[in-house]
């Protein structure tokens, strides 16, 4: 970064997030400004960002005559 310090800002200011290491560990995170909470996590590599998978391909629900009260106190030995 000491080096490269200019390049890497006007990256960050066009939108890129940048992680910046220390010896290899992970450091910090460049965000742009105004980044929300799920950018700053992706960048950082606590979030993966989903694949965008279409729901309306998924199976219904399975409704079930028992109540979750009842699988819950069945459970628990009531």
């Amino acid at each position: 970064m000491r080096n490269n310090s200019g390049e890497l800002l006007r990256r960050v200011a066009e939108g890129e997030s940048v992680l910046v290491t220390n010896n290899g560990v992970p450091a910090a995170v460049l965000v742009p400004p105004g980044s929300d909470a799920r950018t700053r996590l992706a960048a950082a590599g606590r979030l993966s960002i989903g694949t965008g998978l279409d729901l309306s391909v998924l199976p219904p629900p399975v409704v079930s005559p028992v109540s979750t009260e009842q699988l819950l106190a069945k459970d628990r030995g009531a």
